[in-house]
């Protein structure tokens, strides 16, 4: 038998593994309260479709006032701002200097 969060997520109950059901039940448990809640202190970290060494981390400093940072409701890639500053060098030197 198996019991239920309040998301729906099912665990074993303490009769089929009193281990395995504490430590799933914590999981389900945590995972309720972040989807209810979902706080990241500084970092997301992916780990892409390959589960290896490599990672992207997505990182903020520390605000010193609340921020919203809104990506649109699009498809595209996020341009860093050293990115758009090479390519506008590249743009300058291609038209001349100007």
């Amino acid at each position: 038998m198996a019991g239920t969060t309040t998301k729906g997520f099912r665990y074993p109950t303490a009769g089929d593994n009193p281990a395995v059901h504490t430590d799933i039940f914590n999981l389900a448990t945590d995972v309720d309260t972040f989807l209810d809640t979902p706080q990241v202190t500084t970092s997301i970290i992916f780990e892409g479709s390959t589960s290896d060494a490599f990672e992207t981390t997505l990182t903020v400093t520390d605000p010193t006032a609340d921020r919203t940072i809104t990506l649109p409701n699009s498809s595209g890639t996020v341009a860093l701002t050293t990115s758009i500053d090479d390519q506008a060098r590249q743009i300058t030197f291609l038209l001349g200097g100007m």
